[in-house]
């Protein structure tokens, strides 16, 4: 039995040699790219890597085959992000991304004279949102999330703010539908902590509470109290807005989830404090725009692609991102409306489109993918 240290030589040795071939194989791989791009081709040839892969797999023993055609697909992979990288000089995408960063370079330091839209009534979460990302801006309630895109594109405000995921319920899936259905970007995120209250009216205890009112979204986040409780709960389009309706209801069974905020604004007692299930829950508000604008120092990317449902296909483009080292905070899949059972992938990455390999990277993805959706760089807080 060889020692290891004697192994470890020889794999130094046979590395010295591999470093040598695959530095000449991606040398190549320049020249493939450049005669793609003169005529026109993709880089990704599925026809072409097949072929190889198969072959690899026929002329390797069968105990390390698998292993040795993983990695040439890896290799092939490699190969390919830097072709990306070569042919994204030319694409059409490139002076769309520059403008969107240098318009975040000409945002004025405050938000005097803006209008930002918010679902609901004040003293819901996502007005609170609101009002921590755009001081001094002037605040528009909406009944509906859809009212505030529609807004958007008309020009009535220029932000949006909406929740999009819940660090115990998850996504909001509506409003990314919203996202993308509107090809609206996100300007902003705001990670804000919430703790939901029991209110009710003044000398209501909660032994007399019959029924309680809340968002979809805060009833879930409460679910265990509410099942330890035994009462029913019943949606409502906000928390606030719940708030509001205990206010003005002459029932004294009655009870809302909201802010202990809402308990000021609407005259209402707190029966509970901090009734949902997780002490450190948090939901995640988007401000959304009509043009997609890059601030500086954005550190956070969002994307939405679908791909052929085939093998492989989501590893290799995951594969990229591992190469040049983003971190992927999130990667969800969403059923496409009319299309069944193909789905759309959604995925958050800390990066910065002011990095050349990521700016190369987003514009091969958006010339090489059909279905293709940049929804923004920002800040997160």
């Amino acid at each position: 039995m060889k020692d290891l240290s004697q192994c470890r030589a020889e794999i130094d040795e046979i590395d010295s040699q591999l470093l040598a071939l695959l530095e000449k194989r991606i040398r190549v791989a320049e020249s493939v790219a450049k005669y793609k791009l003169a005529n026109s081709m993709k880089v990704f040839d599925e026809t072409r890597e097949r072929a190889v892969l198969d072959k690899i797999g026929e002329h390797s023993p069968a105990d390390v085959r698998e292993k040795l055609v993983g990695t040439y697909d890896g290799i092939m992979n490699m190969s390919k992000l830097h072709q990306y990288e070569l042919k994204s000089q030319t694409s059409p995408k490139r002076e769309f991304f520059n403008n969107a960063i240098l318009a975040g370079e000409r945002v004025p330091c405050g938000f005097e004279g803006k209008k930002v839209g918010a679902q609901g009534v004040d003293g819901a979460f996502s007005s609170k949102a609101a009002r921590h990302m755009f001081p001094g801006a002037e605040i528009v309630f909406f009944s509906s999330w859809s009212e505030i895109f529609e807004a958007l594109r008309k020009g009535d405000i220029d932000f949006g703010v909406l929740p999009v995921e819940n660090s115990t319920y998850g996504s909001v899936t509506d409003v990314y539908r919203l996202i993308m259905d509107n090809d609206a970007y996100i300007y902003a995120s705001l990670r804000l902590p919430v703790e939901h209250c029991l209110l009710a009216k003044h000398g209501v205890s909660l032994s007399d509470i019959k029924e309680i009112i809340s968002h979809p979204q805060a009833i879930g986040q409460c679910s265990e109290f509410l099942e330890s409780a035994g009462i029913s709960a019943t949606q409502t389009t906000n928390t606030a807005k719940a708030a509001e309706l205990v206010s003005s209801s002459v029932r004294s069974d009655l009870a809302a989830i909201a802010s202990s905020e809402c308990a000021e604004l609407y005259g209402l007692n707190i029966l509970s404090r901090g009734i949902q299930n997780e002490k450190h829950n948090t939901t995640r508000f988007a401000a959304i725009s009509r043009e997609l604008t890059i601030a500086h120092g954005a550190d956070k990317i969002s994307i939405q692609f679908s791909l052929a449902h085939k093998e492989g296909t989501l590893s290799r483009i995951l594969g990229y991102f591992s190469a040049l080292g983003l971190n992927l905070t999130k990667i969800e899949s969403r059923p496409i409306p009319k299309a069944p059972f193909e789905y759309r992938f959604h995925l958050d990455f800390n990066g910065s489109m002011t990095d050349e390999h990521t700016f190369n990277l987003i514009c091969a993805l958006s010339d090489e993918l059909s279905d293709f959706r940049f929804i923004g760089n920002y800040n997160e807080e």
